[in-house]
């Protein structure tokens, strides 16, 4: 690191000011001559001096200074003094009342005015209305500066300072101060240890109670979101937390207050030795409720000989013949109230979608056409890829859970209990995605006359959000759940498929590689991962392969030299050599790169985990903006935004539920081997539709498949059965003093929660 320096000036000409951040380019005038400064900051009065703290740097423009922080100094030319009180920032004063206030009041005018605002009572031409606009503009201009300069003294980036008056304004320094570890549930990108960092550097002592309860609750939010729990023991939260505060030599006694404090202010919940985090518990109470509610609600069912009356009219006229499982599937699913359909790849669950839709409708009398039929029935899936298979699937309407419920830009849904859904039928595809609150709020509009068929494979990866939705009801005693284990005809030749089959039996016949023909296998290491993706990719574009929708890249990791993000660099350097580009931090995207939208954005219709294509880049309101095609959805996305978006060549398999792929590409390395589990592998596997390629370590590949899964601490399914939670929720519990390790810190630099995880 450099030696600070200082240089002392007042701004001259703005080169450069983004308009996205708070980067600019500045001349200064100082006694040495002029000087060309970069950095972020806000928007400094020219005319007045700045003393700037930073360093020389050498650049293609020339000899530049780096700065890091500013102040504000008491020193004024008169010239200066009288620009700045006839800027823009004074609104009805010109040059003439600026020069008037300065030679009476002189070069120690703002000083005076700020003490005492009737000193410009003495100065000829004001009125008391451009008095007080000169008082409340000079005193906000001050404030606010001062804000940012101390905010910047804490040693926070300019993204940090931004946000945080964004949230707090004039009152962020005494937020801050007062107490920093609000910022974790405050403000986007800060976690728990940048804000102790933080709250060491403001004196804070290592056994304030603010320290330990801030450390309980994120710990808490931390280990649900990363693990899937909605709830920990006691002592595994006691021994999680004495894991991030490992300077801290405290008794469990201290932890354990500081516990029950939050139990006492309502933000954790203890039943028996089980905490919960407040919001988790009471969406666990209200899904149990309400399926309760649903289940015991009275309607009038179709017969069985009716339902098979009209599945056989069904199946001449769509020319379609159901397996008698299948056919045992789509009569469940109408003859119960609540019913489940599980199965995996090959097992006609799109095909029983459809003879669902054309059996219901021939119940009523109606067409798929019919606005009545409309009226009663919602299909939905938890992301737009596979409501759009739905679509295809059945050829009936589709959405995503979220558009369904009116999802809005300030994060609420217009439909709940007061606004309700009026579909007396709702199919849900994909339900293994579904985390406890999304479940909770699409509950809260559902009528309970209402009949919820389930859709899922429950051997995928549960939902990236708290709890084991499909698994949990799958085992409650209100579902009718029906199984489907049998491979239909067309698929059995899959060799996806029968190696998907392998990965759960967790034994492959590793001859299956051999044939080449959907499944392929290259041993490779980390060191040698690119250079084999590069050779099959440059084979697949030249036979003819569309690079951005024929073929994706899974890994399941985002760090390293074989994760994600070095991965999509790699890919983009080499196969886009497009030079219309946009740089924002450490974002940057080409036209005619493959991209990935990270979290659901209501404004623009686009979901968590949509792939789209940069098609240009252009000015929206002198403002940088991409031309993005999603789905043949051209959306206009801000520069400013683009944190909320990622390359997609290659991209986790989390993010991949729901979708599927002709082809896939499957790193599997011994240096994944924290995240390498059974149902990741399946998961994985069962999005291709045509080849799958592994690249890796058998090694790895065995232990993954024999590696067990720590299953999810969850109570909702004993809530639902009204079964002896504390009975049975030991058989969840490997050990009930394990601390668990909190990967989901995350800044504003472009980290996110998932960054050391799928």
């Amino acid at each position: 690191m450099e030696d600070i320096k200082s240089l002392t000036g007042q701004i001259i000409n703005y080169i450069f000011e983004s308009k996205d951040s708070l980067y600019k380019v500045c001349e200064i005038e100082t006694t040495d001559g002029s000087v060309v400064i970069v950095g972020n900051f806000p928007h400094l009065d020219e005319g007045l001096f700045y003393q700037f703290f930073g360093f020389m740097k050498e650049t293609k423009y020339g000899e530049q200074f780096q700065v890091e922080s500013y102040q504000r100094t008491d020193n004024f030319t008169r010239d200066g003094l009288i620009a700045y009180l006839s800027s823009d920032r004074f609104y009805g004063i010109g040059v003439r009342l600026a020069t008037n206030i300065v030679d009476k009041l002189g070069l120690n005018a703002l000083s005076k005015i700020i003490e005492n605002k009737d000193v410009l009572d003495e100065v000829k031409g004001l009125n008391s209305t451009k008095k007080d606009i000169i008082y409340e503009s000079l005193k906000n201009n001050i404030q606010t500066e001062e804000v940012f300069i101390r905010l910047f003294s804490f040693g926070l980036t300019h993204k940090m300072v931004e946000r945080i008056y964004d949230i707090y304004g004039l009152e962020s320094v005494n937020r801050v101060e007062e107490n920093p570890y609000t910022l974790i549930y405050d403000v986007e990108g800060f976690g728990f240890k940048k804000c102790d960092n933080l709250a060491m550097s403001l004196g804070f002592k290592l056994d304030d109670e603010r320290r330990i309860k801030a450390a309980l609750i994120y710990t808490m939010n931390a280990v649900c979101n990363d693990y899937g729990h909605t709830f920990l023991l006691k002592m595994q939260l006691v021994n999680s937390v004495k894991k991030i505060l490992n300077n801290v030599d405290l008794s469990d006694d201290v932890y354990i207050d500081s516990i029950n404090k939050l139990i006492g202010e309502n933000k954790l919940i203890m039943e028996e030795d089980r905490i919960y985090i407040s919001y988790l518990y009471n969406a666990e109470i209200k899904i149990a409720d309400k399926f309760v509610k649903i289940s015991e609600s009275k309607i009038s069912y179709f017969s069985r000989e009716k339902i098979i009356e009209a599945l056989d009219y069904v199946e001449n006229k769509l020319e379609l013949i159901y397996t008698p499982l299948q056919k045992e599937a789509i009569i469940n699913s109408l003859l119960n109230k609540l019913s489940i359909i599980t199965g995996g790849p090959g097992t006609g669950k799109s095909t029983i979608l459809k003879g669902i839709i054309y059996t219901y409708a021939k119940l009523n009398n109606l067409s798929l056409s019919d606005s009545g039929f409309e009226s009663k029935v919602l299909m939905v899936a938890p992301t737009g890829r596979a409501a759009k298979r739905m679509v295809q699937a059945t050829g009936y309407k589709a959405s995503t859970i979220h558009k369904a419920l009116g999802y809005t830009p300030d994060g609420e849904f217009m439909h709940d209990e007061l606004a309700p859904l009026p579909y007396k039928l709702i199919i849900v595809d994909e339900s293994s995605m579904i985390d406890l609150l999304l479940l909770n709020n699409f509950l809260k509009a559902i009528l309970n006359s209402c009949q919820i068929i389930l859709v899922g494979d429950s051997n995928q990866l549960p939902s990236v959000g708290p709890g084991n939705v499909l698994y949990d009801l799958i085992n409650s005693n209100i579902f009718k759940v029906t199984r489907l284990n049998q491979i239909m005809r067309q698929a059995k030749d899959s060799d996806i498929i029968t190696l998907s089959s392998m990965v759960l039996a967790q034994k492959i016949d590793y001859n299956i590689f051999n044939k080449k023909k959907e499944v392929f296998f290259y041993p490779c290491d980390g060191k040698g991962l690119v250079d084999w993706l590069f050779r099959i990719l440059d084979n697949y574009i030249k036979n003819g392969g569309d690079l951005l929708s024929g073929i994706q890249i899974l890994i399941p990791m985002y760090a390293g030299i074989a994760g994600i993000d070095e991965v999509n660099k790699k890919i983009q350097e080499r196969y886009n050599d497009n030079t219309d580009s946009i740089i924002r931090d450490n974002k940057f995207f080409k036209v005619n790169d493959k991209v990935l939208q990270l979290k659901n954005d209501n404004i623009l219709d686009i979901m968590n985990g949509d792939i789209g294509v940069v098609k240009g880049i252009t000015k929206n309101d002198d403002k940088d903006v991409l031309l993005i095609n999603f789905d043949e959805k051209i959306v206009m996305y801000k520069a400013s935004e683009l944190d909320n978006l990622s390359l997609a060549y290659a991209m986790s398999i989390h993010k991949s539920q729901g979708s599927e792929f002709e082809n896939v590409i499957l790193p599997i390395l011994p240096s994944y081997n924290i995240m390498l589990k059974r149902k990741l592998i399946y998961t994985a596997i069962t999005r291709a539709k045509k080849k799958i390629i592994i690249l890796g370590d058998l090694k790895s590949l065995d232990d993954a498949i024999l590696r067990i899964d720590l299953e999810r601490q969850t109570t909702l399914s004993y809530r639902i059965n009204n079964s002896n939670i504390k009975a049975n929720i030991g058989e969840k519990i490997l050990d009930p003093e394990i601390p668990f390790d909190t990967l989901g810190e995350y800044d504003m630099e472009g980290i996110t929660p998932y960054t050391f995880m799928d």
